[in-house]
């Protein structure tokens, strides 16, 4: 299983990598990736046209192609931009190794989905769509992925030897999908959506750890069961902010 940084190694047209290197294209590159992530938060995947897109950036439809082979590839990439953007504050301010630590840097991640839900919704079309290239969808689960198989590499002497770890980390990517998927689909509702994210990752956490992380993960899995919300982490409450637009 692929578990390096595919954010680096998704190539913008990987059939033409001499082309996508010139000055010019990575110029226009940068428009089109800025009106892209504008588009995106405005009118979500549904509404995003690829000839407004070029309107907008001042690039030809040719170019586009040129320099990212295709809407989907074009989109991931801007996606993935806006996340480690956003994640690299995230990282910054949790706690790496405790439960605690790992849940509140999920649920600060995903409380920004709030914010950002056409985002949110055009990630989970194309991880979920049966036609999405390989290399786009490899970097679309390292958004997730990455964050929980670091954590599990810290924690490995509190997982259980049958365990593997990038298989159990790519189950937790795939759970964590699913329940935003959920919520963006509209069948769970805002407010259950955090307290549904972190309970569902408690009960696959609880079912492969041992020891006083088994402990740890059961205590806050019965705290959010009883109480809705765990006191410890990040808010799991809906923001009461009007939706904004990502930086250009």
């Amino acid at each position: 299983m692929k578990t390096d940084d595919t954010s680096s190694s998704l190539a913008p047209h990987p059939e033409r990598p001499l082309l996508y290197s010139s000055p010019q294209i990575l110029a226009r590159r940068r428009r089109l990736l800025k009106e892209a992530r504008r588009m995106l938060a405005e009118d979500g995947i549904d509404g995003f046209s690829i000839r407004k897109l070029c309107q907008r950036a001042e690039v030809a439809q040719r170019t586009l192609y040129n320099a990212f082979h295709n809407k989907d590839r074009l989109i991931a990439l801007a996606i993935r931009e806006a996340f480690d953007e956003y994640s690299a504050f995230v990282r910054q301010s949790s706690d790496t190794v405790s439960v605690k630590g790992w849940l509140s840097r999920t649920v600060s991640i995903n409380r920004r989905n709030f914010h950002v839900r056409n985002y949110t919704t055009a990630v989970c079309a194309l991880y979920f769509a049966p036609g999405t290239a390989r290399d786009v969808f490899e970097t679309l689960l390292d958004m997730s992925l990455r964050g929980n198989l670091m954590w599990l590499e810290q924690r490995r002497g509190d997982i259980g030897d049958w365990i593997d770890l990038p298989h159990f980390a790519r189950s937790l990517a795939d759970v964590q999908y699913a329940t935003i998927n959920d919520w963006c689909l509209g069948r769970t509702p805002d407010e259950r959506y955090l307290p549904s994210l972190v309970e569902n990752m408690l009960m696959m956490l609880v079912g492969a750890v041992q020891g006083s992380l088994a402990e740890e993960a059961a205590e806050l899995l019965a705290e959010l069961e009883t109480t809705g919300t765990i006191a410890s982490i990040a808010d799991m409450s809906v923001p009461r902010v009007t939706p904004r637009k990502p930086s250009a």
